[in-house]
Order: C-alpha cells, then structure tokens, then sequence
C-alpha cells in the first residue's frame, strides 16, 4: 500500500464533476430514503476510474494488484448503503439500522481505486459494507459528524495507515510494523485490514512474492557485478546491470504494482555503492 495523495484528486475530475455532485448530493439530503435515491442516480463515480489510472497507475490501492485482465472497481471509503461491524452484523441502533455514509456518496475524497479482491465479497474478505471503528461511541450517523480519527480499516489516502504495514520478504504477505505488544491498536487494525482488505490471498501474495524476488534478484545481480572490474565484464552483464537497475527504477515507481514491496525490499540496500547512480531516480517514500 502506497500513499495515495487526495491533494491530486482535483486533477481527476471531469469539468462538471463538483457542479453536478452538489447536485446529487443536495437530490440525496432531500429524500426519504437515500438509498433508493443514491441508486437512481446511478454509478456516476465510475466516470472518475481512467483520471484515476491517469494519476495513480492501473492498480489497486489497497492490495497494490496491477489491473491485467479484469475490470476495477471505485470503492467508497466510507461505505454509502449500509455498515456491517467486524463480526458481519449490520450496524443498527434503537431507532434503526445506519443508514450508511450517504452524504459521502458523491464526494470525490471518499473513493478509492480498488481490484474486486479488496472491495467485493471474495475468499474470506472483501471490503464491501464492512467499517467498524475503535471507539463505536464515535460512529457518524448523519453529515453533521466525522468519524475519521477512529477508522478500522487502513485507509491508502493516510500517510500514518500506510505506514503501519510492512511486508516478509520470504513470503511475500502483509505484516504490521507493530507488535501487538507494542502497538496493540495498530497491530489489530493491520490484523483486521489484512483480512476485510483480502491483502494476503492466495493469488496476491504469489504475485507479490515474485515481484519482491525479482527485485532481489536485480539486487543480489547489482552486488555481485559491483565487486568486479570493467575488464572483467562483457556485453552481457553489461545489458543485465542496466536491466537490473530499471527493474529497480521502474519497481519502485509508485504507480506500479506491489511497490510498496519492492520498496521494502530495497530499502536496506540504499547506502550501498551498486544502487548510488540510480538512488536519485528511486521513489522510496511511503
């Protein structure tokens, strides 16, 4: 999971995206039942999914997949119908269940570009309705309020949740920087996330497992050929240092699948003199 900058979703936008949003949104607030109301007007949000690759690149935002093959989904954050707890109950009150994030149905900060694994029910996970919160005495039930300060799920567009995950080299699954011991909140939101998020199936881990050994591949390659002399290199290693470092370059470019990964991967590598001409042209912040 990388940062996902909401500074830039101005440039997502289509030209009469805020004119018409406050449209819908005011056409939402009015009626007796938003729900009814937010599926009438349709599935507007997904006019923003190629502005998104545009800005971003073709991945998910939360499992980091590369979209190959199959169709995207934009997730609401903040879920716009209903909210299910973390045990799968739907969240309901004494005056009756929540009416879900509706103010936040047509509002460009609540999406997030996702792959069908995180946001739909697949596996054992699968985002869908599910936001619980740490403290359920904070739960917005109208657009007066925010619950933001006590999300469950780790959201990409926060700078602190991305930087709560780390991954294992050797398997390539999801871990928390946190141990429970350490950091029991945030090693349970990591805990939680991996599993509503689907970060850790089966077929995303493969994915990710051998994107992190190609990177160490490039590496190791990089460390051996920095030990010998020019004369000792032919055309051959020559083309593979070069392949090596823009398989480093390019694996680190945040719009590219699994980099949060690679960049893990590469990091204890920085300060050593095989990647020094090309640490400049890494993208290795969060």
């Amino acid at each position: 999971m990388r940062h996902i900058d909401k500074r830039n979703f101005s440039k997502c936008k289509t030209k009469t995206w805020d004119k018409k949003a406050i449209q819908w949104s005011r056409k939402i607030a009015a009626s007796a039942d938003p729900k009814v109301t937010i599926e009438g007007i349709g599935n507007k949000w997904s006019s923003l999914k190629r502005t998104f690759v545009q800005e971003f690149g073709a991945k998910c935002w939360y499992t980091e997949t590369p979209q190959i093959g199959t169709d995207f989904d934009v997730d609401h954050y903040w879920p716009k119908g209903r909210v299910k707890l973390e045990d799968g109950t739907i969240l309901c009150s004494a005056t009756g269940q929540h009416p879900g994030y509706w103010w936040k149905a047509f509002d460009i900060d609540n999406y997030r570009y996702s792959c069908i694994y995180a946001n739909r029910s697949r596996e054992d996970g699968g985002k869908v309705d599910y936001f619980p919160l740490i403290d359920e005495s904070q739960r917005a039930w109208g657009d007066t309020a925010c619950d933001y300060n006590y999300r469950t799920i780790l959201d990409p567009c926060s700078l602190d949740d991305v930087q709560l995950i780390t991954f294992e080299v050797e398997t390539g699954k999801t871990a928390s920087i946190y141990s429970e011991q350490q950091d029991s909140t945030a090693y349970q939101r990591v805990k939680l996330s991996k599993q509503i998020l689907n970060l850790d199936e089966k077929s995303i881990v493969s994915a990710r497992r051998k994107a992190i050994k190609n990177a160490r591949t490039a590496l190791n390659f990089l460390r051996h050929t920095s030990r010998l002399s020019l004369d000792d290199l032919d055309d051959e290693d020559l083309k593979g240092i070069e392949d090596a470092k823009q398989l480093i370059i390019e694996g680190c470019n945040r719009k590219s699948g699994f980099s949060a990964a690679i960049v893990h991967t590469v990091l204890p590598h920085t300060k050593r003199p095989y990647l020094a001409c090309i640490l400049p042209q890494l993208d290795l912040m969060p």
